[in-house]
Order: structure tokens, then sequence, then C-alpha cells
């Protein structure tokens, strides 16, 4: 279906989370009046008829993903298969019925428990905002005999995490990003790769009360992630009263508490 220049304007103004399903509504809205093109005066008409439709859910969860496994220069690990068996436990979950019942109406997209998946640190999916979220890493060993002190690694690493030492290279843990450029640029093998994987991290929202993801788990296989994952949904389940997001769960309990029994 066609859209106007001014009917696009409109749409732009959707908020980005629902705009593509704003649009699909209000062009099924059109199509059944036997409209084949949007003005401004038809998407007027069609967002006064749909009024309150575009921000109802019509699942308890969502999962987002980045490209990275496809192709993606940056990626370091590839979710796709993982992706399945996540979205298959979030279906077994039962999670829209039980929001429905908590909340005592409609699902909201702010109600939806929300999974993203990012393949590298650049973390495109919005990792930081989901309830659980799944983040592609590496881990490395460092050998400092082998050093040649080229200072490759100072140049390549983004994050500063790198000094050289008497012996060799030491890293900053808490500036690592474990994106693995060190590793591929290192000629002497002084800094290598030992393993690809994923950290897990929970607990984020937008919202009145913003809250940052915080990392339940460093580092861990496929078959870690789909245990945590349901450890997490089980406790999310138990402890939710009003269809409130996991981090507001946490809050609530305390990190310490919540770790304790999401581990």
């Amino acid at each position: 279906m066609q859209w106007t220049p001014e009917a696009e304007a409109w749409l732009k103004r959707v908020p980005f989370f629902v705009r593509k399903r704003v649009k699909k509504e209000v062009e099924a809205w059109l199509s059944a009046q036997g409209k084949s093109r949007v003005t401004e005066e038809d998407f007027l008409r069609a967002k006064e008829a749909l009024r309150g439709k575009a921000s109802e859910a019509r699942e308890g969860y969502a999962v987002e993903a980045c490209f990275g496994g496809a192709g993606c220069e940056n990626a370091l690990t590839d979710s796709r298969k993982l992706l399945e068996a996540v979205e298959e436990i979030l279906r077994q979950a039962q999670l829209t019925e039980f929001l429905r019942q908590k909340v005592g109406g409609p699902l909201k997209h702010h109600h939806q428990f929300r999974v993203a998946f990012s393949e590298c640190p650049n973390a495109c999916s919005r990792i930081h905002i989901a309830d659980f979220a799944v983040h592609g890493r590496i881990l490395f060993e460092i050998e400092s005999g082998l050093c040649s002190f080229c200072e490759s690694c100072l140049e390549v690493c983004e994050e500063e995490a790198i000094t050289l030492g008497e012996a060799g290279p030491l890293v900053n843990e808490e500036r690592c990003v474990a994106c693995g450029a060190c590793t591929r640029i290192c000629p002497t093998g002084a800094l290598r790769e030992s393993g690809r994987g994923w950290r897990i991290l929970v607990g984020g929202k937008l919202g009145r009360r913003p809250r940052l993801a915080t990392e339940l788990v460093p580092f861990t296989d496929a078959e870690g992630v789909l245990k945590n994952l349901k450890k997490v949904l089980d406790l999310y389940k138990q402890e939710n009263l009003r269809g409130e997001r996991l981090g507001v769960i946490i809050e609530r309990m305390g990190w310490e508490n919540f770790k304790k029994k999401a581990l």
C-alpha cells in the first residue's frame, strides 16, 4: 500500500517499538474499506478508530536479536539455533495467559518479558534494557613469556584495557569487553582465544525508573543459557505480583537474594 509523504510523517511520530504494528493495523483497516493508498486524512481516521489497540501486545514475551549470526564481521557467536530453543522455552512458559491474569486486562508492550540477543560488544539489540539478555563474548588466555612487546594489542584495544608490564600484557577485566580484537592481532600468541560463548544479563528496562541489566553469569555455553533462562522464568513467575518487569522484582528482592535463587 502506498503512503503519501504527509501520512509517513505522522507514522514517524509513533514510538519505534510499535511503529511496524501500527503501520500494519492502519493498512489492514484501510484495506477493508477498499483503500490502496494512505493519506494524512486516512491515517488520522484510522488512528482514531484503532486508538488503544496499537499499544496492546498479543504475546506475553518478545525476542529481539541482532543480525550477527548471519554474517556480521563483528560477530563473536552465532545464536540462531539457541534463539529457536529460547523461543520454545518462552512458549512453554505460557507467559501470555500468566501476565493477563496478573495484569487483569489487556497486555501492553511494557508488560512483556523481553529477551535480547547480541553477538558482540556493540550490543545492537539493546541487551541492556531487556529482562533476559544473551551476549556473545570470548574467553582468552595470557602467556606473558611469549610477548614480543610489539604493542599491537595496545593499539587495537578501544577500551584501553591493556597495559604492558615487565613480563608482558596485563588486562583490566573491568574495562575489557571480551571482543577478541587483541587475540586476533597478537603475532606471538601471548594473548590467545580459549573459547566462545555467552554471558547472561538480567533485569534491564526503560520506563519511569530505568534500570540497566545486571550480569548474572559471566560466561556459559548454550546449555547453560537455556538452564538459566528456565530458572529465571520460574523465579519471575513466583515473585510477580502485578505483571511487573523483572527489574522491579530484582529491586524488591535485592540483588544478592535474587542471584542466589536464580542460579
